[in-house]
């Protein structure tokens, strides 16, 4: 069966985190898919039966399994009902930390991806000394309510995860190296994005940031746009409102100095911006959320 494509509004919805309980979800079992962000499960009740790529594993209660961005998975029944697990849905991008000395995580990741003999599911009895089950109930818990500061608070808790992980990976192995340099296109589009991400306040040409990626504008714009879903300009518009959205929930700054903080020209610009991608205006919006 062919793996169908799975979009998720990773810019807008960065952070996903849920139980599933696969006999009352009307959509299991889950066929070959795939997507740009990364997946984690985590059973607590029943048998899975999940193949990810070349890997495929039967999971109990305390199993953990990663799936990577654009590998094909799915997950099936093995054994009886019920079977419920947590699910993590992120893009790595948005955990980097600019000013660690170390690669952002989705380099990180992307490596540990690349390295032979890393396995991309954990048994229990390797976890037992992580309180995995309190991380997740405690970043469902955290991402389902979005109170104030729950982005800090869920960023904290996936590097948590993650770095228990990485450290499992390290004893088997695992070193950082330096960057490949295989498919570069890819590698310089995800640059170009985190770019995107870490400097949207400021004024951003597309000119400049295919100029960044290597690319002629023409060139980079297609693939952009092939690899995203989206132009460029799209792209960091959405996160832009992405982030003035952030702040009408969790401020109470006036719209000209959210406008400053986001990157846009003025308050005009993003009350334009933000009605095209939400369906309504920032004062309604935070009227409605509050």
């Amino acid at each position: 069966m062919k793996p169908y494509f799975e979009y998720s509004d990773t810019l807008n919805s960065p952070y996903e985190a849920f139980m599933f309980e696969a006999e009352a979800s009307g959509i299991f079992p889950i066929k070959p898919h795939w997507h740009y962000f990364m997946e984690i499960i985590y059973v607590t009740e029943g048998q899975a039966y999940a193949e990810a790529g070349k890997e495929h594993c039967v999971l109990e209660p305390g199993d953990l399994m990663v799936f990577y961005s654009q590998v094909p998975h799915s997950i099936c029944l093995s054994g009886r009902f019920p079977l419920h697990y947590y699910v993590l849905k992120f893009d790595p991008m948005h955990l980097n930390i600019p000013s660690s000395s170390l690669p952002g995580m989705s380099e990180i990741l992307r490596m540990v991806e690349s390295t032979p003999g890393m396995k991309c599911f954990f048994r229990k009895k390797e976890l037992e000394h992580i309180p995995m089950r309190e991380l997740f109930d405690r970043l469902v818990d955290v991402v389902t309510h979005k109170q104030f500061g729950y982005d800090i608070q869920a960023h904290s808790l996936y590097c948590m995860i993650l770095t228990e992980l990485l450290s499992l990976w390290y004893k088997k192995g695992f070193r950082i190296r330096e960057k490949c340099t295989e498919n570069s296109d890819q590698r310089a589009l995800v640059s170009a994005a985190e770019y995107i991400n870490c400097h949207y306040p400021e004024e951003l040409r597309v000119e400049q940031i295919a100029a960044r990626a290597g690319m002629s504008y023409s060139s980079f714009a297609a693939k952009f746009r092939r690899y995203y879903g989206m132009s460029c300009g799209t792209y960091i518009r959405k996160v832009r409102v992405s982030h003035a959205e952030e702040l009408l929930l969790q401020t109470d700054y006036d719209l000209s100095y959210i406008s400053q903080e986001t990157g846009f020209c003025d308050c005009s610009h993003l009350i334009r911006a933000f009605r095209e991608e939400k369906g309504t205006t920032p004062r309604q919006f935070r009227k409605s959320s509050s």
